[in-house]
């Protein structure tokens, strides 16, 4: 009888065994299918895009002078592009600042002429003036490589 007992007690371990060794990886770890690692990542992603966006506004507004036509806050990777309807032959202050690592380029293209614009991803207040001209785009790149955040601002002179 005691060792029928052992024999049940035994069995009864053994899809437990198995659950184990689908659910860990070598050393013990967590599998690549597990969630305990991504979730880690992109908490820590986010925390550190907020951080530098925090960095960005802050500088940013350290600089408000005039009437602000349009601002934001945008990922290095996901770059600026507006067109925001700016009055032909008025004069405008773009404010940018780049908080992160790499390179970024402002272009401004006016009536089809691109001007290139580049400058340090470091967290310092980059001022341009221009004259709009009809049908003004304003793009903001990150250079290859380049992360972080990116707060603007336009406004009139």
């Amino acid at each position: 009888m005691a060792t029928t007992r052992f024999r049940i007690a035994a069995l009864g371990l053994l899809p437990m065994s198995f659950l184990a060794a689908c659910t860990s990886g070598p050393g013990g770890g967590p599998v690549h299918g597990s969630s305990a690692s991504p979730s880690r990542t992109t908490t820590t992603a986010a925390q550190q895009e907020e951080k530098l966006g925090a960095e960005a506004r802050s500088a940013l507004q350290a600089t408000a002078t005039g009437s602000t036509v349009a601002s934001g806050l945008e990922r290095v990777s996901d770059g600026l592009h507006t067109d925001p309807g700016l009055s032909a032959g008025t004069a405008y202050r773009l404010t940018v600042v780049c908080a992160g690592t790499g390179t970024v380029a402002i272009e401004f293209a006016p009536a089809g002429a691109a001007v290139r614009k580049p400058f340090s991803c470091d967290g310092t207040t980059v001022l341009e003036r221009f004259t709009a001209k009809q049908a003004q785009h304003v793009d903001i790149n990150g250079g290859r490589g380049a992360t972080g955040m990116i707060a603007w601002r336009i406004e009139r002179v």
